[in-house]
């Protein structure tokens, strides 16, 4: 579908913002097929959704393309990626030994915490907490959240909560997502 898109595409130059590795490797492939050759398309790397937003964040129609590439390109690259999954089954991780159910936290797909099941809002809360103060430990000053599928309705309005608690100087923008594959995405 990669290679309809881009055939379907107005205009000369396109920019690519996919939200995964995987996505990445096909919009390149896709951006090398033949039927892209009379367009400029320029694959910016996104490994999350969240860095996808960061590179739109900085968008400016009104620079010109190569600078604005430029600028989308070094927003991505600068956003570090959270994530809170679930874990599906007994797996071992560089932090210890995660069983099915419980919460798994990820900073730049690496694990750096393990929460026992239940993935209940406030074990949820809490363990996003240690991953948002782990990527802020270097500094920012904008934390972005997408909720997954699974999340707990409350969720997002308790961790803006704790967040202002901890961080008064962070604002935080959430939104639902429905992803799948994990429950919370921070950025």
């Amino acid at each position: 579908r990669a290679h309809g898109l881009l055939n379907e595409a107005a205009g000369q130059q396109v920019t690519v913002l996919p939200g995964s590795v995987a996505l990445t490797a096909a919009a390149d492939a896709a951006a090398g097929h033949a039927m892209a050759a009379d367009r400029d398309v320029v694959v910016i790397p996104c490994a999350s959704p969240v860095q996808v937003l960061a590179a739109l964040a900085v968008h400016d129609a009104g620079r010109r393309t190569n600078d604005d590439v430029v600028a989308m390109a070094e927003a991505a690259a600068a956003t570090r990626r959270g994530e809170l999954r679930i874990a599906q089954e007994e797996s071992l991780t560089w932090v210890g030994r995660a069983q099915s159910g419980d919460v798994v936290g990820l900073v730049d797909d690496e694990v750096v915490l393990i929460e026992p099941a239940p993935a209940s809002e406030t074990n949820l809360v809490a363990a996003a907490m240690k991953v948002l103060n782990r990527m802020l430990a270097l500094g920012g000053e904008l934390v972005t959240v997408l909720s997954g599928a699974a999340a707990p309705p409350g969720v997002a309005e308790e961790l803006a909560e704790q967040l202002r608690v901890e961080h008064p100087e962070v604002e935080l923008t959430s939104y639902a997502s429905g992803q799948a594959d994990a429950v919370l995405l921070m950025g």
